[in-house]
């Protein structure tokens, strides 16, 4: 889990000035349900769930680091993700 969230971090960290908010959080939703399908067997629920409040940590730290000064507290990135929710988190593939 480790070396995917060096991922996220390495692309958050190059993506995060070239692209529009909405087209970052849309590239970003797309990777996450990547993940979550790639990764969603049975009992692995808690994992994707901690996998996923970890990326989006890490995109929240580098979508503050866009100016010289914050761009969202964690309530207004709260609320952001409320009107564009992330991808939902469910099993996708059962191996019993």
């Amino acid at each position: 889990m480790r070396s995917k969230l060096k991922i996220v971090n390495g692309w958050a960290k190059a993506v995060r000035n070239k692209y529009k908010l909405h087209e970052v959080w849309e590239r970003f939703g797309t990777k996450l349900e990547g993940h979550i399908r790639y990764y969603g067997v049975s009992f692995n629920i808690r994992g994707i769930k901690r996998f996923v409040h970890s990326a989006i940590k890490i995109l929240f730290k580098w979508l503050n680091r866009r100016s010289q000064k914050r761009s969202f507290t964690w309530e207004k990135f709260e609320q952001f993700m409320q009107e564009f929710p992330p991808p939902k988190i469910k099993i996708w593939h059962a191996l019993f």
